[in-house]
């Protein structure tokens, strides 16, 4: 890959650049082998052993990535493990078993605010305060307590991988019976964590008067956006003023896994546990949510879309945080937005065709964050770049629908991205210049308008789990079918064929060897 010189971000009112560093990355000949970055990450030695040691961490750095900003994700994080674990869930059966036991053993009991814990709630971010060193800045700087359980998107994950993990494995429902050791010391079965998480999701329901899942950090230098676009401005107004933190913020891909963690739930309850009266609840919540969802999170301008996601007011009144973001092709990726009906036909069509256009589509896959939106800049970490995960789980959600001409296109995007960056990058930046990439910079800012230190940019982890288990995912379904497909239904495909005749076409497709080991015996 040709390396050009790095261009600065541009810069927004009040923010000023304080720190330049430059981290040029290691000149590689191959792709790593995708199992062998997973055994990795899982701590096995083998592929047979993956999962005999727990979950997966959330990266690992590369042989010659010495840097410590090479090291900050290498720990077990919910959200990650989780979904690495239900991505992989058919071949790596014994590592969605491993990750669901060791979340349950780690589930909240008791509120502490200085760790964010909660009864039922399951944990952010796993770390050893005696031996590492970024557990110690955070206990240090931001009074954190360890396990950490700052995100609100862990706990409905957990439940929907317990029940992909009943429907599709061969141990099934027998999961439900698997004891563990709580954090209060007691002995437990995995159905009453489900119970638990349940619990802990109905009860943030409750307190809500739209009934939305909202977060809102309890440790004053917690995690400020408790999602997977976690970094403190990514959640913002379409003038670009940051979102109101004092009050709960909603994020619209959040409302979706607790939609079908609720259905997935009530499945389980109705079928497995003899609690009909529980299940019919259960999808009476669900039902509420979607109407909200409906209500609140969609906004008809610029042609219709759902918007990241919703804050409050000094008096607490809802507001509309208006912007387009990859958020909204999550839904897709759901039964909210399944159905013949023509309102959510409409719906459907509508955000697939804001996510193929020209202000979210690029050469490294759909942005996080539309380029013609305030706070766009295509090397930020979560307002323009590209993340592999996301463009996968939109991949997903496109073949959930019947697009899968379309979901062929974003997955041969992502192997593209990768054999380009010739890693299992977090994110790439999102821009149509092949000659940069990956970002090679770290920029820090001093925004004056909030008074305080802003990293515009920074290098990506050079293996992330989300990105190998994507990749992995992709690479095994391929096997199992032919490359070239297209939708069947005829509405479906009239859709997909103008969208895929207006798209640029992909690069050669890399060596396929790129992504073997040596023997080429596995992906």
């Amino acid at each position: 890959m040709t390396v050009h010189e790095p261009q600065l971000p541009k810069l927004l009112p009040g923010e000023e650049i304080v720190n330049v560093q430059r981290f040029p990355r290691p000149a590689r000949h191959d792709v790593p082998s995708g199992i062998e970055g997973l055994e990795r990450l899982a701590n096995a030695t083998t592929q047979l052993s993956v999962g005999l040691y727990g979950p997966v961490f959330a990266s690992r750095a590369l042989p010659g990535q010495h840097n410590r900003i090479f090291h900050r994700y290498e720990a077990l994080f919910g959200r990650d493990s989780l979904r690495v674990a239900l991505d992989l869930l058919d071949t790596f059966p014994k590592l969605a078993r491993s990750t669901l036991v060791v979340l349950a053993e780690l589930q909240g009991f008791m509120v502490n605010k200085a760790s964010e814990e909660e009864p039922g709630r399951i944990v952010h971010e796993v770390r050893d305060p005696m031996v590492d060193p970024v557990a110690q800045d955070l206990m240090r700087g931001h009074g954190w307590q360890w396990p950490y359980y700052g995100s609100v998107d862990a706990t409905p994950e957990f439940v929907r991988l317990i029940a992909a993990y009943c429907q599709r494995t061969r141990e099934g429902t027998g999961i439900l019976q698997v004891e563990y050791v709580g954090r209060d010391g007691r002995a437990h079965t995995l159905a009453y964590a489900l119970a638990q998480a349940i619990r802990w999701i109905i009860t943030r329901l409750d307190a809500n008067p739209e009934g939305l899942l909202e977060f809102k950090r309890s440790n004053p230098h917690g995690i400020e956006n408790q999602v997977w676009k976690d970094s403190w401005d990514s959640y913002f107004h379409a003038d670009g003023k940051i979102a109101n933190h004092r009050h709960g913020i909603a994020s619209v891909e959040v409302q979706r896994v607790v939609y079908d963690a609720l259905l997935d739930a009530a499945e389980i309850y109705e079928r497995d546990l003899d609690k009909a009266h529980e299940a019919a609840e259960l999808r009476e919540r669900a039902e509420r949510l979607r109407r909200v969802i409906r209500d609140f999170f969609w906004a008809d301008d610029k042609g219709g879309y759902f918007i990241l996601g919703t804050d409050r007011d000094v008096h607490s009144k809802l507001r509309k945080l208006a912007v387009r973001t990859s958020n909204m092709g999550h839904l897709l990726h759901s039964r909210l937005l399944q159905g013949d009906d023509p309102d959510t036909a409409v719906i459907r069509e509508t955000v697939i065709a804001q996510l193929f256009s020209k202000e979210l589509l690029c050469l490294n896959g759909i942005r996080t964050l539309a380029s013609d939106e305030v706070r766009f800049r295509p090397g930020t970490y979560h307002n323009g770049s590209c993340w592999c995960w996301d463009n996968y789980i939109i991949a997903q959600g496109l073949e959930m629908q019947g697009y899968v001409g379309l979901a062929d296109y974003i997955e041969q995007t992502i192997i593209d991205d990768i054999a380009a960056a010739r890693e299992y990058v977090e994110f790439l930046r999102g821009s149509d210049d092949e000659n940069y990439r990956i970002n090679e910079l770290v920029v820090d800012v001093w925004d004056a308008k909030h008074q305080r230190i802003s990293r515009l940019e920074q290098p990506p982890q050079g293996m992330q789990a989300w990105t190998v288990a994507a990749v992995l995912a992709i690479k095994l379904a391929r096997r199992e079918r032919k490359l070239s497909r297209h939708a069947t239904d005829s509405g479906n495909r009239q859709l997909e064929q103008r969208l895929l005749q207006e798209l640029p076409k992909h690069s050669t497709p890399k060596r396929e060897s790129t992504f073997l080991r040596q023997d080429g015996a596995e992906v």
